[in-house]
């Protein structure tokens, strides 16, 4: 008696099954049947797309709107890692001395440009570090430049080589933002104040309520981003203001860590960094900011690479090294929030829309592929240990564009 299949298994399993028939068509004298289907099955196509789509995304090449390279032996040492991944990346400028002159940044422009790879098209983006002492004449000077690209507010003392800093941003420090809203030049705000009588948990709070919200109001053209929020505060803030003028980069590790990854199994020095990590309540809202497809956000990775000597100390260095693994972890985040459709608007679009750039035309490949990150990695005087060292991440980049 002839045994007839199952089709829809043939199918899901075969999207063409009268090539399936053929193959098979020498054991149908044993007295087995087949039925064909008369064409694809529409839903095992969907499912079968569906699951390529899971395991592999094509996306725009990223940018790094915040990124900290350093000098020497730390630059040569850390640079592939983001020119591996990303297109362009906005450098920060506090360097020992500072880079507070067009002359410094086309400089270090230059020592970045010869640490690159062979073959790399990586372009730093350059920026000024903003003091008392900066004049409106410096800032048409990184315009004509053509590759400085912005300017950083460290409030002084803020965080890593912040001592020179800003003191007075409303006195001081206005007829250089004013000359900024002429060059459409923006500004770049670390929004901590370092009042030592303010709680560490709510500076970034208050720097909203006494500095950048009064800023927004005197000098509403300005173009300001307020970078690597950490607060439910900053991302209300954000949400307030007129959608193209204020915007907010976002790091990996205030997207996925809380405060209670600083002391969990002992204090972790590799999760200490600056705006410090906050509690789940804002690390929920900043996740829930980024995933619902606001133009308002855009990836900075804050990776700030430190030997691992001066991590694990009695005084710690602020900062976590995330560039090899940030793409992997801005992945991991958007998964779990159900929002894939939504990462490439976040690392490839917004960030050059704001600033008034193209977007990059080359793509990079996610696999969900396992991979194990390093303990560490070298440079020529010790060891940095990069962000979830020794875990094993899900989605895996590509080291080549896909055009």
């Amino acid at each position: 008696m002839p045994v007839a299949v199952n089709t829809s298994t043939v199918c899901a399993r075969h999207p063409h099954p009268k090539r399936l028939v053929s193959f098979l068509r020498p054991s149908l004298h044993c007295g087995i049947s087949f039925r064909t289907s008369p064409g694809p099955n529409p839903r095992a196509i969907a499912m079968a797309a569906a699951s390529q789509q899971q395991e592999q995304l094509v996306i725009t090449r990223p940018d790094d709107w915040h990124l900290h390279l350093r000098e020497g032996g730390v630059l040569e040492a850390v640079l592939p890692h983001s020119a591996k991944h990303f297109g362009r990346a906005i450098i920060m400028p506090n360097l020992k001395p500072p880079v507070t002159t067009t002359a410094r940044a086309v400089e270090y422009r230059e020592e970045i440009m010869r640490a690159l790879p062979p073959g790399s098209s990586f372009v730093p983006l350059m920026t000024l570090y903003l003091t008392d002492n900066t004049s409106p004449e410096e800032i048409k000077l990184a315009r004509k430049s053509g590759v400085v690209f912005a300017v950083k507010l460290y409030p002084a003392g803020a965080t890593t080589n912040s001592q020179d800093g800003v003191t007075d941003i409303f006195g001081k420090c206005l007829p250089v933002l004013e000359e900024m809203v002429r060059q459409e030049m923006p500004l770049l705000v670390h929004g901590e104040v370092t009042d030592p009588h303010v709680d560490t948990f709510d500076r970034e709070k208050v720097f909203i309520d006494r500095i950048l919200a009064p800023l927004v109001r005197k000098l509403p053209q300005l173009k300001i981003v307020m970078e690597h929020i950490t607060t439910m505060d900053a991302v209300n803030f954000i949400e307030s203001c007129e959608e193209g003028h204020v915007a907010a980069t976002v790091t990996p590790q205030h997207l996925l860590l809380n405060r209670n990854a600083l002391f969990q199994g002992g204090l972790q020095p590799h999760n200490y960094c600056l705006p410090v990590l906050k509690r789940e309540t804002h690390r929920q809202a900043i996740v829930s900011a980024v995933t619902n497809g606001s133009r308002r956000y855009f990836l900075g990775t804050d990776s700030a690479p430190h030997d691992k000597r001066n991590k694990e100390c009695s005084c710690g260095c602020a900062g976590i090294y995330s560039a090899p693994v940030a793409l992997s972890l801005y992945a991991k985040v958007f998964e779990e929030a159900g929002a894939l459709d939504k990462l490439e608007s976040f690392t490839s679009f917004n960030g050059p829309d704001f600033y008034g750039l193209p977007r990059n035309t080359s793509k990079i490949v996610l696999r969900k592929s396992a991979w194990k990150v390093p303990a560490t990695y070298k440079h020529s005087s010790g060891e940095i240990v990069p962000m979830f060292t020794g875990n094993t991440l899900e989605w895996l980049p590509s080291e080549q564009s896909k055009e």
